[in-house]
């Protein structure tokens, strides 16, 4: 699917950008090598545990009838069944470290705003990630970050 591949070959840009210009603000791919692995491990669990519930959330709730097919509530369920495990691992991760790659803010968290900002926003799904403390913690922080706000500034929603 063609969706599929551009999330993919966009990962692959941010990892470009992110060593194209470690020198200018923040270091996103961490400065050690444990620090780099765990920056690639925790994009590798975004890209293939978080990623495709999340994803399957924002086509049925935000874009099915735009499209024009009726919003799958099987899928919709099983999908935030999925992610509320997900996230259960998160909240296990960040109740030991800040971020999710360690104490530093990476890639790894970056790469979560785009589609956890249409969760919490647009499909009102915010309760999965207030309801965990340090999932919320973290949010809240990545979130707040000055540049993801001129991003949001910037950008308007789809829909």
């Amino acid at each position: 699917m063609l969706h599929r591949r551009l999330i993919s070959e966009s990962r692959a840009i941010i990892r470009y950008y992110a060593e194209k210009y470690k020198s200018q603000g923040t270091d996103l791919l961490g400065k050690t090598v444990k620090e780099m692995g765990q920056v690639e491990n925790w994009l590798e669990v975004e890209a293939h545990n978080l990623n495709p519930p999340i994803y399957a959330l924002t086509l049925h709730l935000m874009f099915a009838s735009k499209m024009g097919f009726p919003p799958d509530e099987n899928l919709i369920k099983e999908s935030e069944e999925k992610l509320g495990k997900v996230l259960d691992i998160y909240e296990e991760r960040l109740s030991k470290n800040k971020y999710l790659a360690g104490d530093f803010f990476s890639l790894a968290d970056l790469s979560h705003l785009p589609f956890t900002q249409y969760f919490v926003g647009q499909m009102g799904k915010e309760y999965m990630i207030t309801s965990r403390k340090h999932v919320s913690a973290w949010w809240d922080d990545i979130s707040s970050r000055p540049s993801w706000q001129k991003v949001l500034q910037l950008y308007a929603p789809p829909f």
